[in-house]
């Protein structure tokens, strides 16, 4: 039985976001039917229909599961932030180019604000708060606010130029703008 979580269902949904990535590849958002995912990826429509409600629920999952990607990318235990976070979140999108500009595009934004942080970061918040020079929760919304807004139109830059930087080089142009604690990202 094709029960969440098992080897095989698994496999299918996996082969359904990889068809849909690629088909990002090709066309825009808009002009992805189930049917050319389901033509793709060699499953019917029935066994689309079991994993998703449609393109854009498809679309959100992945969008969840690349916001969990990137949270890790920049969340350590006995660590407030990653030093290497920056350097691989702009590695994900040059890798993934074509599914952050649709996201990015439709009026998305990069929210790693406050409010959405992950649990283990949520219960250390006085110690971000603290290493980031913040005196209340709300100041620290506020900022990740303002800064993921910024980063978001940095990113839509970069992939509207073809990713012509370097992700290294993309990681210091966003440290050299963080400035209040950049020692914070290049330890």
């Amino acid at each position: 039985m094709n029960t969440r979580g098992n080897q095989r269902t698994v496999q299918t949904e996996q082969k359904i976001k990889w068809v849909f990535l690629e088909l990002l590849n090709e066309k825009e958002l808009n002009r992805i039917s189930v049917s050319e995912i389901c033509q793709k990826a060699n499953i019917h429509r029935t066994t689309f229909y079991v994993h998703y409600k449609d393109v854009a629920d498809l679309m959100e999952q992945l969008i969840r599961e690349m916001y969990e990607q990137i949270m890790g990318f920049f969340v350590q235990e006995g660590e407030p932030v990653k030093s290497d976070g920056f350097l691989r979140l702009f590695e994900l999108i040059k890798e993934r180019k074509e599914f952050f500009s649709t996201y990015l595009e439709v009026g998305g934004s990069l929210d790693l604000g406050y409010d959405k942080l992950p649990a283990e970061l949520q219960c250390r918040v006085d110690e971000v708060m603290a290493a980031m020079g913040f005196v209340s929760q709300e100041e620290l919304f506020y900022h990740q606010t303002f800064f993921c807004e910024g980063l978001s139109a940095v990113i839509r830059r970069w992939i509207r130029r073809d990713c012509r930087e370097s992700p290294e080089e993309m990681r210091r142009i966003i440290v050299k703008e963080y400035n209040p604690n950049a020692e914070l990202f290049l330890r």
